[in-house]
C-alpha cells in the first residue's frame, strides 16, 4: 500500500459507548491491523498513540497534542480510529492539521464522544460552512467543554450560525475563540446571541470579521451583562468613538478594537 494511503475498515466495528464486550474486542482487533497495514505512513505522533493503544487497549493521556499533523482526506480515519480509545482525555489540540469538511464528517460522531474533553483547539482547518455543520453535531455532547478555539476557518455566515445553535448546551464554556472567519454582522449577533446565555464566559474573540461600527456596539448590548473578562474586536471597522462608548457599558471588560 503506498504512503498516503489508508486501509478501509467497516466504521461501525469502531468501539463505542454501549458495546458488548465481544464487540469492543472485536474493534480493539480491527485497529491493531489498521495499524500494521498504515502505520508506514503515519506520522511519529500518530505511531506512539497507536503503539499504546495497541498494547493497553487505550490511551491514558490527558493532553493530546497533534497540531500540524496531516489528516486530510482519507488521514482522518487514523482519528476516527483512536478517538474512541481515549480514557481521560481533556484536551485535543488538532491545530493547522488539514481536516477540512472531509475530516470534520469522519470524526464528528467519534468527536462527540469525548465527554471529559474540557479544551478543543481546531485554529486554522479550514472547516467551511459544512465542516461546521459536521463539528456542531458533536458540540452538542461535548458538555463539559471550557475552552473552544475555531479561529482561521472561514465558515462565514452560515458555519457561524451552526456553531451558535451548538452553544447553549456547552453551559460550562468559558473560552470562544472565532475570528478570522468572515462571519460578517449577521454570523457575528447569532453567536454573541447564544454566548449570552452562558454564564462562565469568559473571553470572546472576533476580530477580523468583517464587523462594522454598528454591529460590535449591539453585541455590547447583548452582552453586557454576561460579566466577560475579555471581548476582541480586532481588525474590525471599529472607530475611536464606538471604543469609548463600548467601555462605557462595559467598563469591567477588556475589549481590543
Amino acid at each position: 500500500m503506498g504512503a498516503g494511503c489508508c486501509m478501509k475498515f467497516n466504521s461501525q466495528r469502531i468501539i463505542q459507548q454501549g458495546q458488548t464486550n465481544e464487540e469492543k474486542e472485536r474493534a480493539f482487533e480491527d485497529l491493531k491491523v489498521f495499524y500494521k497495514s498504515n502505520k508506514s505512513s503515519m506520522n511519529q505522533k500518530l505511531k506512539l498513540i497507536f503503539k499504546e493503544i495497541c498494547k493497553t487497549g487505550r490511551c491514558e493521556s490527558e493532553v493530546v497534542n497533534l497540531n500540524f499533523v496531516d489528516f486530510q482526506k482519507a488521514r482522518a480515519e487514523y482519528l476516527q480510529q483512536i478517538i474512541p480509545f481515549f480514557q481521560n482525555l481533556k484536551v485535543l489540540k488538532l491545530w493547522k492539521s488539514r481536516l477540512k469538511c472531509e475530516g470534520l464528517k469522519v470524526i464528528s460522531y467519534e468527536l462527540g464522544g469525548l465527554v471529559s474533553l474540557e479544551i478543543l483547539s481546531l485554529e486554522d482547518n479550514s472547516l467551511g460552512s459544512d465542516g461546521s455543520m459536521y463539528l456542531a453535531e458533536a458540540l452538542t455532547k461535548l458538555k463539559n467543554l471550557k475552552e473552544l478555539w475555531l479561529q482561521i476557518n472561514n465558515i462565514g455566515i452560515i458555519g457561524a450560525a451552526y456553531i451558535a445553535d451548538s452553544l447553549p448546551k456547552l453551559k460550562n464554556l468559558e473560552k470562544l475563540g472565532i475570528d478570522e472567519n468572515r462571519i460578517e454582522n449577521k454570523g457575528a449577533i447569532k453567536v454573541a446571541s447564544s454566548v449570552k446565555k452562558l454564564k462562565n464566559m469568559k473571553i470572546l474573540g472576533l476580530g477580523y470579521n468583517l464587523l462594522n461600527d454598528e454591529t460590535c456596539l449591539n453585541i455590547i448590548t447583548i452582552l453586557n451583562t454576561v460579566g466577560l473578562e475579555k471581548l476582541i474586536f480586532s481588525g474590525n471597522n471599529v472607530s475611536e468613538q464606538s471604543g469609548s462608548k463600548m467601555k462605557v457599558h462595559m467598563p469591567k471588560t477588556l475589549i481590543i478594537f
